[in-house]
């Protein structure tokens, strides 16, 4: 046998094993869609900070008045598009996609100033993914509560929706998000405020966020909304 031929053999034989140990390694991790997902910039804290404050230069700007519904948080509100559900009222979206309990505690003044007839707040997820601590997270969320005393304004404290660990990763652990739903509807208590529990309402059997109701195992789609906004108007 040729030298070149016994060359060529060697370097199909070896490109045969890598290909076979890749695949091995991606359905070890989670298969390719949970190897897809990861592929997928995530923006950190301090990189998607123009978008924070390009986000809220905006809302700053914005001469909305008679505002009946706003929706705060981070990207999971961000993305949805909530006037086109409750078409009679002036409805604001103040979601900002990778956004904190601090992140929202700088800007609400905004919010409180436009006196909004119902305020309804989901937060947190980030401040698990950034391991931001539950007493911080708490203290922050409190503050939040706490700019709206004394206002015409009715806040909703909702809780953080979980994630599938299989299309998303481990990244943010379901039992956190359990410690901090209970934060938040302790909070809720205290204060008066209604808690509305969209948790329950995305759990597949295994507590994880319904494949159905995502494509990447954090954030919700069309289907998703739809659920999201029956809930809010079965309350």
């Amino acid at each position: 046998m040729e030298k070149g031929t016994i060359l060529l053999i060697v370097s199909l034989l070896l490109h045969v094993l890598i290909i076979g140990t890749g695949s091995y390694v991606v359905h070890k991790i989670g298969g390719i869609e949970f190897v897809k997902t990861k592929m997928q910039t995530t923006p950190s804290p301090k990189r998607d900070s123009a978008y924070y404050f390009t986000k809220k230069s905006v809302f700053e700007q914005s001469t909305a008045s008679d505002v009946d519904k706003v929706f705060i948080g981070d990207s999971i509100t961000d993305y949805g598009e909530f006037q086109e559900y409750f078409r009679d009222d002036v409805v604001l979206n103040r979601g900002i996609r990778n956004d904190v309990a601090k992140g929202v505690l700088d800007r609400i003044q905004e919010v409180v100033d436009r006196n909004p007839k119902e305020a309804y707040l989901m937060i947190g997820v980030n401040d698990i993914r950034y391991k931001t601590d539950a007493k911080n997270y708490e203290s922050r969320v409190n503050a939040i509560v706490n700019s709206f005393e004394g206002k015409g304004t009715r806040l909703y404290i909702q809780s953080i929706l979980p994630v599938n660990y299989g299309l998303f990763g481990n990244e943010v652990s379901n039992e956190k998000i359990n410690q901090f739903n209970a934060i938040l509807q302790r909070i809720a208590e205290e204060n008066g405020i209604e808690f509305i529990d969209l948790h329950s309402s995305f759990t597949d059997k295994n507590g994880q966020l319904d494949k159905k109701y995502t494509v990447d195992g954090l954030h919700l789609n069309g289907k998703g909304y739809e659920v999201w906004v029956e809930k809010l108007r079965s309350k």
